[in-house]
């Protein structure tokens, strides 16, 4: 049999269909003005796309949208971004235009938006490798380093409380440095002064903060620390680092 002869789409197919019907506007907008014989790739696509209802499809859409930024039951964009998305606002990412993009990158599609459609990174993950690719293009240099290092900070709490919390875990992470404790996960960075401080953190001078992530049942725990603790997590295996991370461990944050 033929593609042309097909009448019906296979999984893959059908997710690829859905997601852009909800993902693209332009794509909508077409298949409003030109019709689904227009658009449909072949027989079984356009079987689909015929018994769409329009009205029904825009507010589904707007829905998806909603559930992407502000949550359906969990975490959305807008909770787990709450310091980073005025960032992006004042370099000209604007909500709409931001969600618009990041629906339409490839980021997006690491992302698993359909349940029971196979693994992938998490929403938030997703989101942060987006807006991070922004970055790039700023002419604002300490601001672009700002926003990295505000995004990286606001993915790590929002990982890091999901992997303790979740279970099953939904999603993978290629985010590196992220460790499992005898409680939780931990993970450690090191960020600016003057972005630390933005974020309400007493700083003692000039020069890269080391910053502890930990995660465990009771909650998550965020802190500057020494360069000795940044270390030890980093290099958990190395005989030097038993001690330091033997005092996490009493202080119930390893």
């Amino acid at each position: 049999m033929t593609a042309s002869a097909r009448h019906e789409l296979d999984a893959d197919e059908l997710t690829d269909l859905l997601l852009r019907l909800l993902t693209d506007e332009g794509y909508r907008t077409a298949l409003a003005d030109r019709g689904a014989r227009a658009l449909a790739r072949d027989e079984a696509e356009l079987v689909c796309l015929s018994t769409i209802d329009q009205e029904e499809l825009d507010f589904t859409a707007r829905r998806f949208r909603s559930n992407l930024w502000n949550g359906d039951g969990g975490s959305g964009i807008a909770a787990g971004f709450p310091r980073s998305l005025p960032l992006l606002a004042e370099a000209g990412w604007p909500r709409e235009r931001l969600l618009s993009a990041f629906l339409t990158s490839p980021a997006f599609e690491a992302y698993r938006a359909l349940p029971h459609t196979g693994e992938g990174i998490s929403l938030e993950e997703a989101f942060a490798r987006f807006a991070d690719g922004l970055t790039h293009g700023l002419a604002d240099g300490a601001g672009a380093e700002a926003l990295r290092h505000t995004l990286e900070h606001e993915l790590l709490r929002a990982l890091l409380t999901a992997l303790v919390h979740e279970h099953p875990v939904s999603f993978r992470s290629d985010v590196e440095g992220i460790r499992r404790t005898d409680n939780g996960y931990a993970a450690v960075r090191r960020h600016p002064a003057e972005v630390v401080a933005a974020w309400g953190v007493a700083v003692d001078g000039p020069g890269p903060v080391g910053c502890l992530y930990s995660s465990t049942a009771r909650g998550l725990a965020f802190g500057k620390v020494s360069e000795r603790v940044v270390t030890a997590v980093e290099h958990p295996d190395d005989p030097a680092s038993a001690q330091v991370l033997d005092a996490l461990r009493i202080r119930g944050l390893w």
